[in-house]
């Protein structure tokens, strides 16, 4: 009778263990990801899509294509810039915008080719 209690009390513990993983993976802290956008996409020099809406405290992720080098940089609010060159195709960098607004986008070496962009961030 000793060892059947001792049997219940283990899975009693691991179906606890469980459910607290599970509404920690619920209720914890998370990285919204909105929206994905390639910058030199198909080799080109465009950020696609270059224009995208997302919700406040939502990320965007810029991956590098086929044509690098690039950045990305916002003129209004450099501190979400990523003004280092991403040499290497596939190399992603993420941003996180906390405040409603639109933020306007490019890369430096292509905006006068109209490697331009923007995001909407609503409320």
């Amino acid at each position: 009778m000793k060892q059947e209690n001792v049997f219940r009390f283990k899975y009693l513990l691991r179906g606890w263990w469980l459910l607290l993983i599970l509404a920690g993976i619920a209720v914890g802290p998370s990285m919204a990801y909105a929206a994905d956008i390639q910058m030199g996409a198909n080799g080109n020099l465009i950020f696609e899509p270059n224009e995208v809406t997302i919700s406040t405290g939502e990320s965007v992720t810029f991956t590098n294509g086929d044509l690098p080098p690039h950045n990305m940089v916002f003129n209004e609010h450099p501190e979400l810039s990523h003004p280092d060159l991403a040499f290497t195709a596939g190399e992603t960098f993420t941003v996180t915008f906390d405040t409603p607004g639109e933020y306007e986008f490019q890369c430096e070496p292509h905006a006068g080719a109209g490697m331009k962009g923007v995001i909407h961030v609503e409320a």
